[in-house]
């Protein structure tokens, strides 16, 4: 069963700190926030930009839009859909526990809670959830590529881990000139 309960700490705690740091920033004097300017903050920096998204065969995807908000503190990206859907993703380095996180949420109300770690060069978030017909243990892995572009591999597993199916096997490549 999915952790409501946790969900909603981690989606009030990444709203509170997108809209409470704006807010402190209107209302004190002085310069605002230093920032996150630990090394580790910068291990998605290969995510920031805009790409054109192509899944499995080079069918086109969507594309994807990827900025570092709040001082370096966390990735928000805005995702279009090639044929329909929007998201946005807000992803984090939780300092506390030492994982990064990801809160997705759809345009239809979906939403997906991840965590994890990098393994080499590569994220690999995990979480249980319940995502349209997507339901079970989700696993998605986020890979630099030597041409500037990631690919974003997105698992599913209705055994607890045992197996995994492919949802989505996407390459971003980054928009020239924009």
């Amino acid at each position: 069963m999915i952790n409501r309960v946790r969900k909603g700490i981690w989606l009030t705690a990444a709203l509170v700190a997108v809209s409470g740091c704006a807010g402190r920033a209107e209302v004190r004097a002085g310069p605002p926030g230093a920032g996150c300017t630990d090394p580790v903050y910068r291990q998605l920096d290969f995510k920031i930009g805009e790409f054109k998204v192509t899944g499995i065969g080079g069918a086109p995807a969507g594309e994807s839009k990827v900025e570092a908000v709040l001082g370096g503190c966390m990735l928000l990206e805005k995702w279009r859909g090639a044929i329909s859907g929007y998201g946005r993703a807000h992803m984090f380095y939780d300092k506390s526990d030492r994982l990064w996180r990801l809160i997705f949420v759809t345009d239809d109300g979906e939403t997906m809670y991840l965590s994890g770690q990098f393994e080499g060069s590569t994220l690999v978030l995990t979480g249980e959830n319940d995502m349209d017909s997507f339901v079970g243990l989700h696993r998605m892995s986020f890979s630099p590529l030597a041409d500037g572009g990631n690919r974003q591999l997105w698992e599913l597993s209705i055994d607890k881990g045992a197996t995994w199916k492919v949802i989505h096997d996407g390459t971003y490549r980054r928009v020239v000139g924009r």
